[in-house]
């Protein structure tokens, strides 16, 4: 499944850009006048769109820039009192709740600058739902899927219609699979992955008596 770029603020693909501060000498006190003119945090991307409780998110720092060509560092502050460096990094939020990780660049010569970004961690434990193409005769024939999550761990179970029994698991990069098993039809699997702020579940399902269409669920 292909990683998908985000923007809390405004939905979009590519990473939130907030530069907070810059200045120059140690990042912890105050900025005093003379800042390297041009100096710049850039932006932070993360991946996936959707952060899932238990799962790891990549956090990459973009166009950071010091006109002086000055070697940069990077030092991250994940918001959940863990800490990392290098220009890119992972971590593994254990809790739901917003977060709001920053980096802090520095250069060879004392300039420095932060961004940060918020990053909403969800559990997947809700009721969903969402329109599926149907497959004549098929589990699908109202063309609504219905379930009802429970997550644990990294474990899913629930139920499909109010019926249907559901077991599935989630990756550490946040692939989610579940198995719908329903008495008179054959299983079927979604595999997808969680939109931005983990209000949706987008993928596809697949099995004997559905096909291989896509279904996007979203919380209800």
């Amino acid at each position: 499944m292909t990683k998908r770029f985000r923007t809390h603020a405004v939905g979009a693909t590519f990473g939130v850009l907030a530069v907070m501060t810059a200045g120059c000498g140690s990042p912890s006190g105050p900025s005093p006048s003379g800042a390297s003119s041009g100096f710049s945090a850039g932006t932070i991307e993360i991946a996936p769109a959707g952060a899932i409780v238990g799962t790891s998110v990549t956090l990459i720092s973009r166009l950071a820039s010091d006109p002086t060509g000055s070697p940069l560092t990077f030092a991250w502050d994940f918001g959940d009192g863990a800490t990392a460096t290098g220009e890119a990094t992972t971590h593994l939020y254990a809790t739901a709740g917003d977060f709001f990780p920053k980096v802090t660049v520095s250069s060879s010569e004392g300039s420095w600058a932060t961004a940060t970004v918020t990053i909403r961690v969800k559990s997947l434990t809700a009721r969903w739902s969402g329109e599926v193409d149907t497959v004549p005769g098929g589990v699908f024939r109202g063309g609504e899927g219905r379930v009802s999550i429970t997550q644990d761990g990294l474990d899913l179970t629930g139920t499909y219609q109010d019926q249907g029994s559901l077991k599935g698991t989630i990756s550490p990069t946040g692939t989610v699979t579940f198995t719908v098993t329903r008495a008179g039809f054959a299983p079927f699997t979604f595999t997808g992955t969680a939109g931005p702020d983990v209000e949706t579940l987008v993928g596809g399902a697949s099995g004997p008596d559905v096909g291989n269409e896509r279904w996007s669920l979203r919380r209800n």
